[in-house]
């Protein structure tokens, strides 16, 4: 008895209703799974399909490459919609409609509807099954998928055409969704959904970070699984020797906070704190199996995609810091280790910026955006920095300590400065009256160095066993300096132009909406402008999108003079390749907004060539700031090779300010030291 996909549609027509009304839809949840309970569990229903159908943005692993234009043709030619209906199809396209192309499919069908014989309704596994197919002949797919290509029958954009011509028009809506991998606004509580489906999912999808494998982890328990009366130990233990790694299935990342100044760090933290240096790279989950052979070595990107194809020149380093086909390798059948992939350069021995990553690391064989780079010198090579271990051998790690794991880590890693070091790091006691100052002087040497900032581990296990399924409290906390007050404060900035995605226009509940997306951009002619009254050249920095509170604002108090972008005059605008992205910029504003950014660091996006902001948020909007007043481009550029540039020798005196800043950023602008120390005097 499969699961009709109508029924889930059923559930996602609810759940996004009460999105709008602004109700919770985790009761509506929880009925959907008890009343439909006996189909879940039937014998030929699969629970991995639900779960890939409920939440497709977890499945990074399957690649489409379907965005909504190509989608949109796919249909038409599907339904053999004639010109008026491809004209109601399109709807979307135009700003103001709040619609989005799942609707105007829903309006389509609703006109026209398919006639779909009793019987050949379609269900979640046969979707499932199609989207699997599909996304095997991609090969932005990751490895694991496209392997399977010739164990399935090839589909193509045609099967995707036949299926629009069984649809409902609410299947209709839903499954152009699910096929552009989005149910925003309407978001599912990813871990309510696994204990629907059953109680211990959200630990196995901890352990093994794949529906499938997660599941048959679970089904491998059944029956043998201590009774309710059990106490925690025994349970704890049940499960450390059952909810083992598996290699080659990546594990769930621990759970982090982020510190909002150096007293939320000491309230959330306790006991002996490891405070590690964080380094600005690509996180790494590295799964070796000497069982097949020297060369088996997978390599796990930060969404769970398998990258290992991608970081090929990563493997000799990985191979020769493990010692693997040497005699003095620490482990004999594998083991999982935990890094960050790094750009080293040799003649100026240090770690280089982030987006020099992009010049060594392929996405499936091609280097992308990388026109505008500088080119790629003999000194520069990748690094991996170690930071944890999470299984050797037979011997899985999740249960134990920190401590005890980076002791691990340090015996099977042999290192080599550039290429391969384990993570700089120092003990912090945070029940000592000193903990504060400590972490504090830390903290401010890091900034001062122009460092990414600290990340802060508990001596504690990785995963929780003993304190219940779901009991995943943060274990460890990353303290950057743009968490904290307004250190992560940059300037005001020109709004010169926005453009409008019918998707995100749905998550505002903003009535005729006609921009979802705002391009910074900064004055490249500055004096020009002020002293002969020339026509502004703005470089487009930057596109960003705003909370709903503030684009009410905007919508409400903002009177830009909009104009399309190929008919204006008024302003030169210049649009490098990296940021002509979707959605494009439509209209150009001849008297720009002012929006108060702040972002987290400077970076260069691909194709650009120039700094930018690293996560950009807008702060505030300005209606009574002079854009002219705004960051100019060689403003921005100058501040950002300060922000990232390191100081030759260590500047006492700027650490001591910074300490000064840290200090006023605690509560009330008190240090917490300085405020323990006042209440015990008391």
């Amino acid at each position: 008895m499969r699961i009709p996909f109508s029924l889930v549609c059923e559930l996602l027509d609810e759940a996004y209703a009460l999105f709008l009304s602004r109700k919770d839809h985790k009761a509506a949840v929880r009925s959907w799974f008890q009343h439909h309970r006996d189909r879940i569990n039937a014998h030929d229903a699969s629970l991995s399909a639900l779960l890939s159908t409920l939440l497709p943005g977890m499945r990074s692993d399957r690649v489409y490459c379907i965005q909504a234009t190509r989608l949109e043709k796919i249909i038409a030619r599907g339904l053999c919609l004639g010109s008026s209906r491809v004209a109601e199809l399109t709807r979307y396209r135009s700003s103001g409609n709040d619609v989005d192309l799942a609707d105007c499919v829903e309006r389509v069908l609703s006109i026209t509807p398919n006639c779909v014989p009793r019987g050949y309704e379609i269900t979640v596994e046969e979707i499932d099954e199609l989207l699997h197919s599909y996304a095997a002949g991609i090969k932005w797919s990751s490895p694991s998928i496209r392997a399977t290509s010739s164990l399935l029958t090839q589909r193509n954009q045609r099967d995707l055409e036949q299926v629009y011509s069984r649809l409902t028009p609410l299947e209709g809506k839903w499954f152009t969704r699910l096929v552009l991998k989005t149910f925003e606004p309407l978001i599912f509580e990813s871990n309510q959904v696994f204990r629907e489906c059953h109680p211990r999912l959200p630990l196995a999808l901890k352990v093994r970070e794949d529906f499938s494998a997660a599941l048959e982890l679970v089904q491998s328990c059944k029956g043998t699984f201590p009774s309710h009366q059990t106490n925690r130990k025994t349970t704890g233990d049940y499960l450390i020797s059952k909810f083992v790694p598996q290699i080659g299935t990546k594990i769930g990342r621990q759970t982090w906070a982020k510190g909002r100044s150096i007293k939320h760090c000491l309230d959330l933290g306790h006991g002996r704190v490891s405070v590690e240096y964080k380094a600005d790279g690509e996180y790494c989950q590295i799964h070796v199996d000497l069982t097949k052979g020297y060369d088996n070595l997978k390599i796990f990107s930060k969404s769970g995609k398998d990258s290992t194809e991608d970081r090929e020149k990563l493997h000799s380093v990985i191979k020769s810091s493990l010692n693997i086909g040497k005699p003095n390798c620490q482990f004999q059948k594998s083991c999982i280790l935990e890094g960050e992939l790094l750009v080293y350069c040799d003649l100026e021995k240090k770690i280089l910026p982030f987006h020099r990553i992009r010049n060594h690391v392929t996405r499936r064989g091609r280097f992308l955006n990388t026109d505008a780079d500088d080119r790629v010198t003999p000194h520069e090579h990748l690094m991996i920095l170690y930071y944890d271990v999470l299984l050797i051998d037979d011997r899985p790690l999740l249960h134990v300590r920190h401590s005890e794991r980076f002791q691990l880590l340090s015996s099977i890693v042999t290192c080599r400065q550039g290429y391969a070091e384990l993570v700089s790091r120092e003990l912090v006691d945070f029940d000592r009256p000193l903990a504060a100052s400590n972490l504090r002087n830390i903290f401010a040497k890091t900034i001062t160095r122009k460092e990414e900032g600290l990340v802060l581990k508990m001596d504690i296990p990785y995963f929780d066993f003993f304190g219940g399924p779901c009991s995943f409290a943060p274990q460890c906390i990353k303290l950057k300096k743009e968490y904290i007050g307004t250190f992560g404060e940059v300037g005001d900035f020109s709004v010169v132009g926005a453009g409008y995605d019918p998707n995100k226009a749905k998550q505002y509940k903003i009535a005729n909406l006609k921009w979802t997306h705002f391009y910074l951009g900064c004055l490249t002619n500055k004096e020009e402008v002020k002293q002969w009254s020339h026509k502004p050249k703005f470089t487009v920095v930057k596109v960003v999108e705003i909370n709903e509170t503030l684009l009410k604002s905007v919508v409400q108090f903002g009177n830009p003079m909009a104009k399309p972008h190929d008919e204006n005059a008024q302003t030169e605008l210049l649009i490098q390749p990296g940021l002509e992205l979707n959605p494009k910029l439509t209209v150009a504003f001849t008297n720009p907004l002012v929006f108060d950014m702040r972002c987290f660091n400077f970076d260069k996006d691909g194709n650009t060539g120039f700094w930018s902001l690293r996560f950009p948020a807008v702060s505030k909007v300005h209606f009574d700031r002079d854009w002219m007043d705004c960051v100019a481009f060689d403003e921005l550029q100058e501040m950002a090779l300060m922000s990232t540039t390191a100081p030759d020798l260590p500047d006492s005196q700027e650490n001591l300010e910074w300490i000064a800043k840290l200090e006023g950023a605690d509560p009330r602008g008190i240090a917490v030291d300085a405020a323990i120390h006042t209440a015990t005097a008391i």
